[in-house]
């Protein structure tokens, strides 16, 4: 932050990390192999801005993601969640092309001056019994499991079995204190 924005209260938003979502596409075969193989849909979650820019911004990103999208014979959804939080969601393909949309739509966001706006990556996995998240925190280059159960509860044994099984091939969020619930995702 500079001189003039701490003068004037304007704080600038932390630029996010794309690197270690990338590295999901390399861990495919590990997943399988442990036995949590990514299922092919996954979504970018945004904090929406007031202004005008964000929303032409957030279209343009969604122009790029659907033009992936029918290139390689993805689904694509653009929903606002019950919190106001704006999704950008793809499936129905390889979990290579669903990464690789998802990220040319966050690069897209950040081009444009929002990537700070850019919360979480949210990756289903095929897990025993029930639906499993591995979540990216944008800002802190960093994946942790998210299991929900019935009601707003969620399964913390599993999510501790799944940080031991997940730390050695994608870089897991150590203070689970930052193991923040996306409720009702539009996964």
């Amino acid at each position: 932050m500079g001189f003039f924005d701490a003068l004037f209260g304007r704080t600038r938003l932390k630029r996010p990390n794309f690197d270690a979502m990338f590295r999901l596409s390399a861990a495919q075969s590990d997943l399988e192999a442990k036995g949590v193989p990514l299922d092919g849909k996954a979504g970018i979650c945004c904090r929406p801005a007031e202004e005008q820019a964000f929303s032409d911004a957030f279209a343009q990103a969604q122009q790029v993601a659907e033009l992936y999208a029918k290139e390689h014979g993805l689904s694509l959804d653009a929903p606002v969640d019950a919190e106001g939080y704006r999704w950008i969601v793809l499936s129905g393909g390889a979990p290579d092309d669903v990464i690789t949309g998802l990220h040319a739509a966050a690069d897209t966001l950040e081009g444009q001056g929002y990537g700070g706006a850019l919360l979480a990556a949210l990756f289903r996995l095929r897990d025993r019994g029930g639906v499993t998240y591995l979540v990216y925190n944008y800002k802190r280059a960093r994946f942790y499991p998210f299991r929900p159960t019935a009601g707003r509860d969620r399964e913390e044994a599993r999510e501790i079995q799944l940080q031991a099984m997940l730390s050695d091939i994608v870089p897991i969020e150590p203070d689970l204190e930052r193991w923040y619930p996306i409720w009702e995702s539009p996964l």
